[in-house]
């Protein structure tokens, strides 16, 4: 039981607020397996998902711009021809 002493349980509500997500997406998140998950006892138990387990969906699903991030362009269409790019100063 050493382990439960170090690990802090957070609710729903707590992993959606650090999320930026509803409650309805962190259950689904559970369900998907995303995300671990303790239930209490009874049909209305409540539920409380390891910070660990927070940490490490976020981890998992942290990219960087070569792996699908917005891309940084000095145009707002995205070109950096200045041709295509009405809003360009020509000099």
């Amino acid at each position: 039981m050493a382990e439960l002493d170090t690990d802090r349980f957070l609710t729903v509500q707590e992993v959606a607020d650090v999320l930026r997500v509803s409650r309805w997406s962190v259950g689904r998140y559970i369900g998907a397996g995303a995300l671990e998950a303790i239930k209490g006892d009874g049909p209305n138990g409540s539920i409380r998902i390891p910070l660990r387990s927070l940490h490490a969906y976020i981890e998992a699903h942290t990219i960087t711009s070569a792996e699908g991030g917005r891309s940084e362009s000095p145009h707002a269409g995205g070109s950096a021809d200045p041709a295509r790019c009405p809003d360009a100063h020509r000099g």
